[in-house]
C-alpha cells in the first residue's frame, strides 16, 4: 500500500482498530503504512518517524524506541502497545507483537516482523502464499540455521524457506512460538548483514587431479587455485563457480565439500566420476601440497547406507587404487589410540603412500553399521602419524616449543590445526580432532562422532558435552580433567566452586604446559573480538589456546574455519559465559 498522505493513515489506522475487535481509541498501526513491498528496505529513518511522529502526538506517548546491539548501531523498534495500539501486517490479517527496523545511512538494512498466530500451519502456509506473491519468487530454496534453547542451552538447526527478489531476501522462521520475518539487503557489502549467497545452481569439481601424483605434490597454493575454483567471501565478485575454501587464511589446508553452500550442493566426485565424494582436504607443508584426506562416506554427512553398497563403494575404489599405485595393498594393524575398530589398507608406491580405512561393521557377534569410509594419501616425505603409524603422542618438550610470545603480552600456542565443523552441530568432535592432531593422536570428528552418537548430532548442550568428552577419553588412552564443572554449577547454588583469580591461574598453568583447553561456553551473551553474527547463540564448544594479563583478555580459536584461528574476549567476560572448561591430553603430561 502506498502512502497518500499523514490525514489518510490516520483515518485508516482508527478504522482497522475494529478488525480485532477492540475499543475504537485503540489505533491499529498497518506495516504495510511503512514500506511496500515492492522495495521494503527503501524506508528510511525520516519516513519512519514522519508516518509514526503523528501517532505519536495522537497517544501523547512513544510507541517506538532505539534498537541497538553490538552490529547495529542504528535502529528503532516498536512493541505491542497493550491498550494504546496494534500492529498489523498483510492488510491487517495479523497482528505483531513487535517490529524491529535497522537503518543505514540513506536506507533500511533489516526488518524484522514477529507475528502472533495459533495456527502456525496454516499462518505459514497463508504468509508464504503471500510472500510468493509480493517477491514474484517461487522457488521453494531454504536457508540452514541454528538456534539455542534459552534454558538448556541445546542448539537445533533447521531449514527455513527464503525468497529472492531483485532487492532484497525474505526469510520466514517458526521460532519459539512466533513467526519471524525476516527481510533483508541482498547486497553483502553492507556491514552486520548475513551474507546472501546465490550460487550457480550446478556446483561440481572433479576430485581426479588429486590422484595424479607426480604433479600433486609439486603444487602451491597459487598452482592449486589454478586448477580448483576457490570461494570468495564476496559472492558479487565470483567469476567462476567455486569448487572448494580455505580452511585457515594461512592457506594451509584447503576443503572441498558437499555442503559448501546450505541452499545447493557441490557434486564431488572421483576415479573417472564413478564414486561420489563427501569431502576433502588438502594440505599444505612449507608451501608444498602433502597430504590429502577423503571421506568418501560419513554417517554425519550421507545418512545410513546399506551394507552391500558401502562394500561395492569400498571395493571400486580400492580395484582403482591399485591400478593407479600399481602395487598391492597390505593390511595394516590398528593404532592402539584408535577410537573404533578399523579395517585399514595401505598402498605404498614411489610417488606416495594411500591408506584406506573404514570402521569394522561386519564383526561376528556385533550388530554395527557402516561408520565411515576414508582414504588418506601422502608424499613420500609425508606419511607420518596420521598415516596409520603406531604413535605415543607428542612429548612434552615439543609442546613447550610452541608457547609463542609477543611485545603486546599475547602468550598462546601455535600450531592449532583448523577443523571446519561445517554445517553440523559437530563442535565437541571437530575441537577435539583439532586437540588430537595438536598432540599427533589420529582421529578425525566423524570417528568420534560415533562414540558420542547424538550427544554431537544435537548441539551443545553443556552435560551432554561432558558426557561425550568423558567417552572419548576412555577410547582414546588420554586423561580427561573438568577444571571448571557445569554439575557444581547447577548443583543448587549456581556457584563455580572456582573463582576468577583460580579461572585466569588455570588458563595461564595449561598455557604454560602448552596444552590448549576445551571451553564450554554460552554464546551472544558477551561481546568477543571480532563481533559473533547476530543470528549466533546459544550453548558451544571452543578452544582457549592463550591470554593476555595486560589487555585482560583470553585468546581462543573456533572449529568455523578461516578467521576463526585467534580471537579475544575479555577474561571476567569469558569466565562469566563459562559452562565447563576441560584439559584432555595424553596420560603422563
Amino acid at each position: 500500500m502506498k502512502l497518500r498522505s499523514l490525514s489518510l493513515l490516520a483515518v485508516l489506522i482508527f478504522q482497522m482498530a475494529n478488525c480485532f475487535g477492540e475499543d475504537a481509541e485503540r489505533i491499529a498501526i498497518p506495516m504495510e503504512s511503512l514500506f511496500d513491498w515492492d522495495d521494503p528496505l527503501a524506508l528510511d529513518a525520516t519516513k519512519f518517524q514522519n508516518v509514526l511522529g503523528p501517532i505519536e502526538s495522537k497517544l501523547n506517548q512513544r510507541i517506538y524506541s532505539d534498537y541497538t546491539s553490538p552490529y547495529f548501531t542504528s535502529g528503532s523498534r516498536i512493541d505491542a502497545g497493550g491498550s494504546s495500539w496494534v500492529l498489523t501486517a498483510f492488510n491487517g490479517k495479523y497482528q505483531l507483537f513487535g517490529a524491529r527496523f535497522i537503518f543505514a545511512p540513506a536506507r533500511s538494512r533489516r526488518i524484522t516482523l514477529l507475528i502472533r498466530v495459533r495456527d502456525y500451519e496454516g499462518a505459514e502456509a497463508d504468509i508464504a502464499e503471500k510472500l510468493t506473491a509480493a517477491t514474484g519468487d517461487s522457488s521453494g530454496r531454504t536457508v540452514l540455521r541454528r538456534f539455542a534453547n534459552p534454558r538448556t542451552q541445546v542448539i537445533t538447526e533447521a531449514r527455513f524457506p527464503v525468497w529472492y527478489h531483485a532487492n532484497y531476501f525474505v526469510e520466514m522462521a517458526n521460532i519459539e512460538g512466533s513467526l519471524n520475518i525476516h527481510i533483508a539487503t541482498r547486497n553483502p557489502e553492507v556491514d552486520g548483514m548475513p551474507r546472501v549467497n546465490t550460487p550457480p545452481q550446478q556446483l561440481a569439481a572433479d576430485l581426479d587431479a588429486l590422484l595424479n601424483f607426480e604433479t600433486l605434490w609439486q603444487w602451491s597454493p597459487e598452482e592449486f587455485e589454478k586448477h580448483y575454483a576457490v570461494k570468495l567471501e564476496d559472492q558479487t565478485k565470483q567469476q567462476k563457480p567455486p569448487q572448494f575454501e580455505w580452511v585457515s587464511n594461512r592457506r594451509e589446508r584447503a576443503r572441498f565439500s558437499r555442503h559448501m553452500f546450505s541452499n545447493v550442493e557441490t557434486k564431488l566426485t572421483m576415479f573417472g566420476g564413478s564414486i561420489n565424494v563427501e569431502e576433502a582436504i588438502l594440505e599444505f607443508v612449507n608451501g608444498k601440497a602433502a597430504r590429502v584426506t577423503v571421506s568418501f562416506y560419513n554417517r554425519g554427512d550421507s545418512g545410513d547406507i546399506e551394507v552391500a553398497d558401502f562394500d561395492h563403494k569400498f571395493k571400486t575404489i580400492g580395484r582403482n587404487l591399485g591400478q593407479i599405485t600399481k602395487v598391492s595393498p597390505k593390511r595394516q594393524l590398528m593404532s592402539a589410540n584408535a577410537a573404533l575398530p578399523v579395517t585399514s589398507w595401505m598402498w605404498r608406491f614411489p610417488a606416495g603412500v594411500a591408506l584406506l580405512e573404514y570402521n569394522e561393521y561386519n564383526t561376528p557377534g556385533k550388530a554395527t553399521q557402516p561408520e565411515f569410509l576414508r582414504m588418506k594419501l601422502a608424499a613420500p616425505n609425508q606419511a607420518d602419524w596420521s598415516m596409520g603409524k603406531l604413535a605415543v603422542g607428542v612429548q612434552r618438550m615439543e609442546l613447550l616449543k610452541r608457547i609463542t610470545k609477543t611485545p603486546s603480552g599475547d602468550v598462546y600456542l601455535s600450531g592449532v590445526p583448523m577443523v571446519d565443523q561445517g554445517q553440523k552441530g559437530y563442535c565437541v568432535v571437530a575441537s577435539c580432532q583439532r586437540l588430537f592432531e595438536y598432540m599427533r593422536i589420529p582421529c578425525d570428528q566423524h570417528e568420534m562422532a560415533k562414540l558420542v552418537n547424538a550427544d554431537a548430532e544435537t548441539g551443545a548442550n553443556i552435560f551432554g558435552m561432558q558426557k561425550s568428552l568423558a567417552k572419548i577419553d576412555g577410547a582414546f588412552n588420554v586423561t580427561f580433567k573438568p577444571l571448571v564443572n557445569p554439575e557444581v554449577y547447577y548443583s543448587g547454588n549456581r556457584k563455580r566452586r572456582v573463582s576468577e583469580k583460580e579461572y585466569i591461574s588455570i588458563i595461564k598453568e595449561y598455557i604454560g604446559k602448552g596444552v590448549p583447553l576445551l571451553w564450554g561456553l554460552v554464546l551472544g551473551v558477551k561481546p568477543e573480538i571480532p563481533p559473533l553474527s547476530r543470528q549466533t547463540t546459544g550453548g558451544h564448544m571452543r578452544m582457549i589456546i592463550g591470554y593476555n594479563l595486560a589487555k585482560n583478555q583470553v585468546i581462543f580459536t573456533d572449529s568455523w574455519g578461516a578467521g576463526h584461528e585467534l580471537k579475544r574476549m575479555n577474561l571476567l567476560d569469558a569466565y562469566e559465559v563459562t559452562m565447563g572448561l576441560y584439559s584432555m591430553a595424553p596420560r603422563g603430561l
